[in-house]
């Protein structure tokens, strides 16, 4: 009974430590438990319909025509809006190249903005349409737009941008671009009519292309790579994994995209049409596609497709705001529900401290103050523990040889002083999930991207440069350690005296957002043990 209390805290140290693998793993160690689907069969000859017939839910055929090549020989023409300047193939309405005007590329590069996707020296475009058996053709075609030029939006402005063409088959197709100059997504509608004498049957495909190199994945504290929305689930695939096969997800699907550490890209669906998405790796490009169900056009039926894409930062509620569940991107951990919280009272700070450092200073004074009376009845409860320490060694010693004896001894001698021996620890078992919750809050969050803190901290999304930080952390938990009652042996004391230099370590290369907040955590902690054992007994 009496090494419980060392016990416990052995064991508060090591959550801490293992938490990190544990509730964010490297991507290595994240397995993708995706179900593969049935094998999709494919479609010899598949029955005529009768004519203005309902669209025919069948397995997606594996004669596939992705809608990838974008001509630039017919030239190209740019849209820019105050968060988008969109390069597009004049012949396909493809964009080549998204450029995010409202971030920089680093700090140091103060003039070139985030280029999230760019195609246009490899010959493939995004919001591309294709198709499957009679609908192949459309992977091919050259679309003519009426209105030529570039354009700049300003707020409040949209524009409609209107390609059309036909196929030898007889089908005529419009498709158009809706794009509003106050946000990140573009809608996408096409418009088939079958004008030919014969019906035309297959799935239509929607694709995103991302070029890859392997130098872009992730570490283990972030995913870079295709991700796939269903109801159920979010999936991750390594592109690793999808060079020996692609992957494949069914309806209901909310989006399927790219996602780097603070950017997103998203086809979603807005109708019922869509049936299955599909991620593959081709060409050193990812491509993550949308498909239709099997869809049968007779004569004179005319049909409209809509999609809607997403291209921008992953701002908790800029995604909230667009809706389709595109926050989802965004992964706050097991303990989101608490991150959620506490991402939106730091942005409250800075809304008038214009400071993230001061805004992480005061949310984690905050906090303190939220647990203090837990902080201060946990530090009462080991104060006590170590002035019982003389009589519980004379219990040891006269009962070293019959331990049932020795622990009713020393739960009355608890009982006697008031003392709890769970009480120094248990106290700090429920601070953790917040801990971890604020850990990942910072880690991720895009407001800290380039955002500056005081003198060298330049940018609390990176570590500190010159260390100053982790080192100062360091040594405050070696206060810390100092000022902590301790009923332990020398062995365990020893164990404990090198916590601070294995987070030291640990925190060097960690956001200066994350070590700030830790360091702060820390000295308000050594505030509170001084006020405590200054009080006389």
């Amino acid at each position: 009974m009496e090494n419980k209390q060392t016990l416990i805290a052995i064991l508060l140290m090591l959550v801490v430590w293992m938490g990190f693998s544990i509730l964010f793993p490297s991507q290595s160690q994240q397995e993708n438990k995706v179900a593969q689907q049935q094998e999709i069969s494919e479609s010899s000859s598949p029955e005529t319909p009768a004519a203005s017939s309902a669209p025919v839910d069948r397995s997606v055929s594996g004669n596939v025509e992705f809608p990838l090549e974008a001509s630039t020989e017919k030239g190209t023409f740019v849209v820019e809006t105050p968060r988008l300047r969109l390069t597009l193939a004049q012949d396909s309405g493809r964009v080549l190249r998204t450029e995010l005007k409202n971030y920089r590329q680093s700090l140091k590069d103060t003039e070139n903005v985030v280029v999230l996707v760019d195609t246009l020296q490899r010959g493939t475009g995004t919001l591309g349409f294709g198709g499957t058996d009679g609908f192949r053709s459309l992977g091919g075609l050259s679309w003519s737009r009426h209105d030529r030029g570039d354009l700049r939006l300003s707020e409040g402005e949209e524009v409609s941008l209107v390609f059309t063409a036909e196929t030898a088959e007889g089908l005529d197709l419009v498709k158009t671009l809706e794009i509003d100059a106050d946000h990140y997504q573009i809608n996408v509608t096409l418009r088939i009519a079958n004008q030919g004498r014969a019906p035309l049957s297959g799935n239509l495909v929607f694709s995103h292309v991302q070029p890859w190199s392997d130098d872009m994945e992730g570490s283990r504290y972030e995913f870079v790579g295709p991700t796939t929305l269903t109801e159920e689930k979010k999936y991750q695939d390594k592109v690793k994994d999808l060079r020996d096969e692609e992957k494949k997800y069914s309806a209901p699907i909310l989006w399927t995209g790219f996602e780097k550490k603070y950017f997103l890209t998203a086809l979603i669906p807005v109708d019922d049409t869509i049936t299955e998405a599909q991620v593959r790796y081709l060409s050193d490009m990812v491509v993550t596609s949308l498909f239709t169900g099997y869809q049968t056009l007779s004569p004179g039926d005319v049909r409209e497709f809509s999609f809607k894409t997403y291209m921008g930062p992953k701002d908790f509620d800029i995604l909230s705001a667009a809706g389709h569940r595109l926050s989802d991107a965004v992964d706050f951990g097991f303990f989101g529900f608490l991150a959620r919280p506490l991402l939106h009272v730091l942005k409250f700070f800075y809304g008038f401290l214009h400071n993230y450092g001061l805004a992480i200073i005061l949310l984690t004074v905050i906090i303190k103050l939220i647990f203090w009376p837990l902080t201060q009845k946990s530090y009462t409860s080991m104060k006590g523990m170590q002035k019982l320490q003389p009589q519980m060694q004379k219990l040891r010693e006269k009962y070293k040889n019959d331990k049932q004896r020795l622990n009713v001894e020393l739960m009355n001698l608890y009982k006697e002083h008031r003392v709890n021996p769970l009480g120094g620890c248990l106290p700090m078992l429920v601070q953790i999930p917040v801990f971890f919750a604020l850990y990942k809050t910072l880690l991720i969050s895009i407001e800290l991207r380039h955002a500056p803190f005081f003198l060298w901290i330049a940018d609390l999304s990176a570590k500190d440069p010159y260390y100053v930080t982790p080192l100062l952390m360091g040594a405050s938990m070696f206060v810390q350690q100092k000022l902590t009652p301790s009923t332990m042996d020398p062995m365990q004391a020893k164990l404990f005296l090198a916590m601070p230099i294995v987070f030291t370590v640990l925190f060097l290369n960690f956001p200066a957002g994350l070590v700030l907040y830790w360091l702060v955590n820390n000295l308000l902690t050594i505030g509170q043990q001084y006020l405590i054992y200054r009080q006389k007994d």
